[in-house]
């Protein structure tokens, strides 16, 4: 898609009104295939790299929440849509509560894939141990993530190794979805394979999420119905969830909460794949039917 960065986006199938969607912060859009082949086929989707990921163009600077509003908006126009739901997982999330809150108009309905949490102003002194503990989860996954971008990996199957440790799985032995998905997640470089996101565009974007995503009292101005889909689990299995307690709460006193969807024995990655994309597409379903 061309413009001011060239993004990459896909359709799943040629509806007149997609469902928009929009990725986590080293991801790439076909995070979004186990949701593409659950939903019903009267609801169509498109989803988009965002900058600096997948096969989008990666520039040096420039990126941040509003940035991919504007790019989000741009992809509304590509596709000639007046207004759109969008579905955030991640920090796709917040992006698309940025899109509504500049955009307002232009955003018919949104979904949260296990994001868009207000940011908390604080002291030190103020922080809880459950908060601090939360943070310290945050900073685990997303070092983690960041971690394999500055990595080669000789062939895909040492990819999914870094992944799934230990277990010596191939890309043979993963629902093809999910295959896909890691497969797109790389390009060939010297010596072998390279996640295709940007480390710059990363770590220029965390900050953006962690210290100037909306507060609560800021995401009261976004008015149009919301969705929430949260799993069990953080990062990793076993692990807290992301969306805590205190942040539920401020979410549902903040946005119109229409459907709040919690997927038992899923994690944040997971959610998106295998029986919890199911659970996910069909609360999808129901949130558009009945908004």
């Amino acid at each position: 898609m061309p413009g001011e960065v060239e993004l990459a986006l896909a359709r799943a199938s040629d509806g007149p009104d997609p469902l928009v969607c929009l990725h986590g912060i080293t991801a790439q859009h076909r995070a979004f295939n186990g949701l593409a082949r659950n939903l019903i086929p009267a609801y169509s989707l498109a989803a988009v790299d965002l900058r600096g990921r997948g096969d989008s163009e990666k520039p040096e600077s420039g990126y941040g929440l509003d940035a991919h509003a504007s790019d989000a908006i741009r992809v509304l126009d590509h596709l000639g849509l007046e207004n759109a739901v969008l579905v955030g997982h991640s920090m796709g999330a917040f992006v698309a509560l940025q899109t509504a809150l500049h955009h307002p108009d232009r955003v018919r309905a949104i979904v949260l894939l296990d994001g868009g949490w207000p940011r908390i102003e604080w002291s030190p002194e103020d922080i809880s141990e459950e908060e601090k503990r939360e943070a310290e989860e945050m900073r685990e996954g997303l070092a983690r993530a960041f971690s394999r971008l500055d990595m080669v990996f000789e062939s895909p199957d040492d990819y999914l190794n870094f992944w799934f440790p230990g277990q010596g799985l191939t890309m043979d032995d993963l629902p093809p979805d999910l295959a896909d998905y890691y497969l797109y997640d790389l390009g060939e470089v010297e010596g072998g394979y390279q996640p295709k996101a940007s480390r710059t565009a990363a770590e220029e974007d965390s900050p953006w999420v962690s210290s100037r995503a909306p507060t609560a009292e800021e995401m009261s101005a976004v008015h149009c119905p919301v969705a929430l889909v949260r799993p069990s689990e953080g990062f990793f299995p076993g692990s807290e969830p992301l969306i805590s307690a205190e942040s539920l709460a401020a979410m549902n006193e903040a946005l119109d909460i229409r459907s709040d969807t919690r997927l038992e024995s899923a994690n944040h990655y997971s959610m998106l794949f295998g029986e919890p994309a199911q659970k996910t597409a069909r609360a999808i379903e129901d949130f558009l039917q009945h908004a």
